[in-house]
């Protein structure tokens, strides 16, 4: 008998769709039904008959664009003929709080009986076949890679360092991993340290939100995704990051104007005040 795997897909767009990244959103939406409809079919026709005619329904389901296709997606496809996918949407837009929104949607899977909770960031460009590069895995908590959108553009693979505070005890920070292994399934083992990532496109199966009291998510201001990495760190559940399932992070660029640049530019050429029409001697 088939195994149904149900996948809910959580939207924690704190900024809401982006103009350049949300027409993905609809191929990404296409895609996995698509899929599903391919796992549906290749039960209905047996696990040996589906292998021989694999390679022709490998081509029904590959992205049309060769930029988004994977060179080994077939074997990422191998072994999922006992798997039908139900697939679901949990959207959490336009919520200020990136955390409260995460914790939202862990919620929702729950409550819905979800296998799995994937969420990615809106400002996220990935392979339309990432879900089922993370899912074969087949891990409790797997991250893609990530880089951050600001100078100096470091990977968000952390390293969780403890030491002992005089007056708070212990605490935990940070530190980036910048010779992080490619091209792997990275483990704390690999980064010499409990591991920790960035929330820009995650794999999650619920089963961790059974194991870790709430919140699971720090709910107020940023960095809920290593606060999620740290208390699967105090609660034994190995965290992972794929290094070879990459994304594209949208750069924010943005122009501050303040008194300094008033200063400069009062007297410019181009300035309003000079160049408006003076009006004739009386």
């Amino acid at each position: 008998m088939s195994k149904v795997v149900k996948v809910l897909f959580g939207l924690p767009w704190y900024q809401g769709p982006d103009i350049e990244t949300y027409p993905l959103y609809f191929e990404h939406m296409h895609y996995y039904g698509r899929l599903r409809e391919r796992s549906l079919w290749l039960n209905w026709v047996g696990k040996k008959w589906g292998s021989e005619v694999q390679n022709e329904a490998l081509k029904e389901i590959t992205p049309l664009d060769p930029k988004q296709a994977d060179t080994n997606y077939a074997e990422i496809w191998h072994d999922q003929h006992d798997v039908v996918f139900e697939f679901g949407l949990a959207d959490e837009t336009r919520l200020s709080l990136p955390g409260l929104a995460r914790e939202r949607l862990a919620e929702t899977a729950m409550r819905e009986g979800y296998d799995y909770l994937f969420m990615w960031d809106y400002d996220m460009k990935f392979s339309w076949s990432m879900f089922m590069r993370l899912f074969r895995h087949q891990k409790s908590v797997v991250s893609a890679l990530a880089f951050t959108a600001r100078p100096p553009y470091d990977p968000v693979i952390y390293r969780i360092k403890q030491y002992q505070d005089p007056t708070h005890g212990i605490r935990h920070e940070s530190e980036t991993v910048h010779n992080y292994p490619k091209n792997q399934l990275v483990s704390g083992a690999d980064v010499g340290g409990a591991l920790a990532f960035g929330g820009a496109v995650n794999l999650i199966h619920t089963s961790v939100f059974r194991k870790i009291p709430k919140p699971w998510f720090h709910s107020t201001g940023c960095g809920e995704d290593f606060m999620f990495c740290l208390r699967c760190h105090l609660h034994d559940i190995p965290v992972y990051v794929d290094t070879a399932a990459q994304t594209l992070h949208k750069q924010h660029a943005s122009n501050w104007i303040g008194e300094t640049h008033y200063e400069q530019n009062r007297h410019s050429p181009n300035d309003s005040d000079t160049n408006m029409e003076q009006p004739a001697p009386a």
